[in-house]
């Protein structure tokens, strides 16, 4: 191989041209790819980068996604001198067949305030244990007023616990304006390496203070390491938990859960503040958007009856 050829400087220096976090993404394509496809070959066959992608697609990524892990395959090939079955004109339009349906099927619909009210009082149902349903109203609760992806605050891989929102890194303050104060350092489309401070403002007089529940949560699980949502007996809550559990929820009150995802918090996050006259260019900020994609976010129309 021809990375084999190259001296300990080139080596350094072909490590250093990817950042860290790419690095990772990279190395999660391939344990995806044989995840799939367990005796794939190398170099990677066309129709197996088509079938790879057909199975992402499967397993709901988005557009976006795929064409990262298709980018992560490419990047390999390229590095050896192979040809890239990225640029296949099989593969391309298979990429862009992922991008029309997406624009067609993005069938999720907002968690309004309302439907966000319903969910938390439907946990008292759906939930027996105390801790749990304290566990996933505050992350429900942070994730609408903060404009969070379940992926910024839960985990997908156990490994990467340092990726999500960290105990260390919110803080309840009761000075000048009560609220808590949540330091962002690992983000989607993040392109530096500033974080992002977010103020969630406290609602003294709401049962669903945000910052209230947030402080309770605290209070009864003691953690003061590690990422901010664990479990009692310290391991990290996953996506998946928080995912099966907003279905339950979302059933018993009555609405289809295949329209309502973990992403619906921040979709109903941006109507909600179009609803109340905030401009696009302040929602955009709000939600850590960096082009026009917040206007996919805004669903003014499911506040029609």
């Amino acid at each position: 191989m021809l990375t084999t050829n190259l001296n300990s400087e080139a080596c350094s220096l072909l490590i250093a041209s990817l950042a860290p976090a790419t690095r990772r993404a990279y190395r999660k394509t391939w344990e995806l790819l044989l995840h799939y496809f367990p005796h794939t070959a190398f170099p990677v066959s066309s129709i197996t980068l088509a079938n790879f992608i057909g199975k992402l697609y499967a397993g709901n990524y988005s557009p976006s996604s795929i064409a990262s892990h298709v980018s992560a395959i490419s990047y390999v090939h390229k590095l050896l001198d192979l040809a890239d079955p990225g640029q296949c004109f099989l593969v391309r339009k298979l990429l862009k067949g992922c991008q029309n349906m997406a624009h067609r099927c993005d069938s999720r619909l907002p968690i309004t305030p309302d439907i966000l009210r319903r969910i938390l009082q439907a946990l008292n149902h759906t939930v027996n244990n105390f801790y749990l349903r304290i566990l996933l109203k505050t992350i429900f609760l942070t994730a609408f007023n903060a404009f969070l992806r379940l992926g910024e605050i839960t985990v997908r891989d156990p490994h990467h616990t340092h990726l999500v929102l960290q105990r260390s890194d919110v803080t309840l303050n009761s000075a000048d304006v009560p609220g808590a104060q949540i330091i962002l350092r690992h983000f989607k489309h993040k392109k530096d390496q500033n974080p992002v401070v977010i103020f969630v403002k406290a609602l003294p007089s709401s049962p669903y203070c945000p910052v209230k529940h947030l402080s309770q949560y605290l209070n009864a699980f003691q953690h003061v390491s590690g990422p901010l949502f664990q479990f009692l007996d310290g391991k990290p809550v996953t996506c998946s938990f928080v995912s099966e559990h907003l279905q339950h929820a979302i059933r018993f009150i009555g609405l289809n859960p295949r329209l309502y995802k973990g992403h619906s918090f921040r979709i109903g996050a941006a109507t909600h503040a179009s609803n109340l006259g905030y401009s696009e260019n302040a929602i955009q900020n709000m939600g850590r958007w960096h082009s026009n994609a917040v206007r996919r976010y805004i669903r003014l129309q499911a506040f029609e009856i």
